[in-house]
């Protein structure tokens, strides 16, 4: 046989695979390098997924087009024949181009007479480019309107990339070559809409309604590999192109059809079960591993008709374990009696499960949308009246019997949960309550830590661990009860120690009471201290639960004083109280003490008067509280009542102060006349304020 230099890489009289980009899509195809002509050379291209034939002739040789029987089949020949290898002494490339003119001087023949130009073709520098022109030619007039938009591809698409989409339309997620895949062709494919390139919707797919009409044509069944070769030859399909778009028919369409699969075929489900009844419906497509050779299991794509039993039974027994195999209607009546019993049972059991929720979101925050989603798919099944309304709803709502047992073994978690929520709930509550200051920064940290896991969205995916969380919670409770029964101990002995001190001191209090009352020494001092003690008596009376019957079991508090941790005895409050009061009594004692009051006191010549004035010219206080009883109180205020002197206590020297804080020689005359003035304003107040009383202005508090 002649070996052609032009075609070097070829083995004569065999058919070499080849692949060329046509319009954005790869196309696999056959190349034969062969001296003679032959008729199977011509017939119709029946190989799988081979979209065309190019027949290189080393010899001319005359052949009628009509003895090429397919439009995607080309035939070159050589003007005459390629000289022999060993005729040959010239350099290669001379060769090459010798080679190639007797082809460009040839013909390129086809079925229909294309105008394919010879001298074109062989022109370009290399195989791939001559055998792509001529590809793209047959291609273009054999397959004039493909079912999808060309312009929209973003890249070549490949088989390999086909396979990517179906993972990305039906696959979990997570895959960034799946989604890549879909940015790039989803949109030309007709299976998704520019806005939304990542979620499938074929609602304008141009092939589904061929599809439709192909089956409505022939009765609603179309064998499958008729269907292959049809879609390749007459649409320019590639074959995973193909099966990628009947997959996601059968899953879109309505009315329902499905795959009807050859008996024995080797496809399965991602559980490794193979598809009941050898079919392939809209709720298993999500289940099927892709491979590149699926369409070898399918056999016909028809209309769906009525699902049988076992078709339900993968569902049904996630619902009910003991159902079984049915054949005969009265099987399958007895099956369908025990299936609808166990969706009584589950409609009781989910509406006892939204009860709980309900409750405990109210405290554990709301559950999340993907429980509430399944509660809601269960409810709807819980409601069906036969088989076939249960088979119509969990094809409807599941993917597969894997994803209605999830539902499933969420809503028996759900069910459980019950027990414990009075538990959960009293956990929930303590730790709420429990309050921790920076002294116990971890034990809070702890705390915390617990609460973030009480929620219902951690719970129910976790409700096995909750033995686990409640073990740290009674770690955290034997910490914080020995924490609080040693602060309650420690506050209240101080608490009582400052009652004794507060008690101590009522005797001042009364003094300065009485003190308060004699109108004639002036406002009132510190009036507001003798509510004020009353308040701090009460506050400070100790807890009458002693630290051996103090529980904090329940709650994080004594069921009687409610002390928290963070609460200090009110040391500074009692001690500011004290203060105030020796403060007030002095500035009344000062009063007493003052000119004005002495001398009025002094006429009296009553004896007890007498000790009295030497008592509050001392500087200690407690004489003065010792004496002063209600009736010299009352004695008191008659004596400075019957002087009809009003005594006015009026800070002038201070407001002269802060006038005149420093003083110069030359300015006593000014400070002199501003004193003057301040006096006169003062008596002039004074007299208007008390009519008919002579007026005693004191400068000492």
């Amino acid at each position: 046989m002649t070996v052609s230099d032009l075609f070097a890489d070829f083995k004569p009289g065999e058919l070499t695979l080849w692949r060329v980009v046509h319009r954005g899509i790869d196309y696999p195809g056959e190349i034969i390098i062969t001296e003679t002509w032959r008729p199977e050379l011509g017939r119709k291209i029946e190989e799988d997924d081979i979209h065309f034939r190019i027949v290189v002739l080393t010899k001319p040789q005359r052949v009628a087009p009509e003895s090429i029987a397919d439009p995607r089949i080309a035939l070159c020949i050589p003007v005459r024949a390629i000289k022999e290898r060993r005729e040959r002494y010239r350099v290669k490339g001379e060769v090459l181009r010798e080679e190639a003119s007797l082809y460009a001087a040839g013909q390129v023949l086809t079925k229909e007479r294309l105008p394919l130009d010879a001298r074109e073709v062989f022109s370009t520098p290399d195989n791939e480019k001559r055998f792509e022109l001529i590809a793209s030619i047959i291609l273009s007039h054999a397959c004039p309107n493909l079912p999808l938009d060309c312009s929209a591809l973003k890249k070549t698409l490949s088989s390999g990339d086909v396979a990517k989409l179906f993972d990305g339309f039906f696959g979990k997620g997570g895959n960034p070559e799946a989604k890549s895949a879909m940015e790039n062709f989803s949109v030309a494919l007709g299976l998704s809409r520019p806005q939304n390139h990542l979620e499938f919707d074929p609602q304008n797919c141009p092939l589904f309604p061929i599809l439709a009409r192909r089956l409505e044509e022939d009765g609603g069944s179309l064998g499958a590999r008729e269907l292959y070769h049809e879609l390749s030859s007459s649409y320019g399909l590639t074959w995973p192109l193909i099966t990628l778009y009947l997959l996601c028919f059968v899953y879109y369409q309505r009315p329902e059809v499905e795959l009807q699969l050859k008996p024995g075929s080797m496809l399965f489900l991602r559980t490794g079960e193979s598809p009941p009844q050898a079919r392939l419906t809209a709720n298993l497509i999500p289940q099927i591993w892709w491979s590149s050779d699926l369409e070898q299991a399918f056999d016909r794509l028809c209309y769906r008709g009525p699902p049988s039993w076992s078709e339900l039974l993968p569902y049904a027994r996630r619902l009910c374990p003991e159902l079984g195999a049915a054949a005969l209607s009265e099987e399958v009546k007895e099956q369908e009696i025990l299936l609808l019993k166990a969706l009584g049972e589950l409609k009781t059991t989910i509406a006892q499960v939204e009860d709980d929720l309900a409750h405990l979101s109210l405290k554990l925050g709301k559950p999340s949308q993907s429980v509430l989603g399944a509660l809601r798919r269960l409810s709807a099944i819980a409601q069906a009246e036969d088989y076939l309304h249960v088979y119509a709803l969990v094809e409807e709502e599941f993917a597969a019997p894997d994803a209605l047992g999830e539902d499933i073994s969420l809503c028996q978690r759900l069910a459980r949960l019950r027990n414990m929520a009075d538990e959960i709930l009293a956990v929930k509550a303590y730790l709420d309550a429990a309050i921790l200051g920076e002294d116990q920064r971890e034990l809070d940290m702890d705390r915390v830590s617990i609460l973030e896991q009480l929620t219902l969205e951690n719970l129910v995916p976790n409700i096995h661990l909750w033995a686990s969380v409640k073990a740290l919670f009674d770690w955290f409770l034997s910490r914080y009860r020995a924490l609080y029964l040693a602060h309650h101990n420690e506050y209240h002995q101080e608490m009582a120690s400052f009652r004794l001190v507060l008690q101590d001191s009522r005797p001042e209090v009364d003094a300065l009471r009485r003190l308060n009352s004699i109108a004639e020494l002036g406002p009132p001092v510190g009036q507001e201290l003798l509510n004020e003690y009353e308040g701090l008596l009460a506050e400070v009376s100790p807890c009458i639960i002693t630290d051996r019957e103090v529980s904090v079991e329940e709650q994080p508090v004594c069921s009687y004083c409610r002390l928290v941790l963070t609460t200090e005895p009110p040391r500074k409050k009692v001690e500011r109280f004290l203060r105030r009061l020796e403060q007030a009594l002095k500035q009344q004692q000062r009063r007493l003490s003052s000119g004005a009051v002495r001398h009025i006191l002094a006429k009296s010549g009553e004896k007890r008067i007498d000790q009295f004035i030497k008592v509050v010219q001392t500087s200690n206080l407690s004489p003065l509280v010792n004496v002063l009883d209600d009736e010299l109180a009352d004695f008191l205020r008659q004596l400075l009542q019957e002087a009809h002197i009003e005594i006015e206590w009026r800070p002038t020297i201070s407001d002269l102060a802060q006038k005149f804080p420093s003083l110069e020689e030359g300015e006593i005359d000014a400070a002199a006349a501003e004193f003057a003035k301040a006096l006169k304003k003062a008596f002039a107040k004074a007299k208007k304020e008390h009519p008919g009383k002579r007026v005693r202005l004191s400068f000492k508090e």
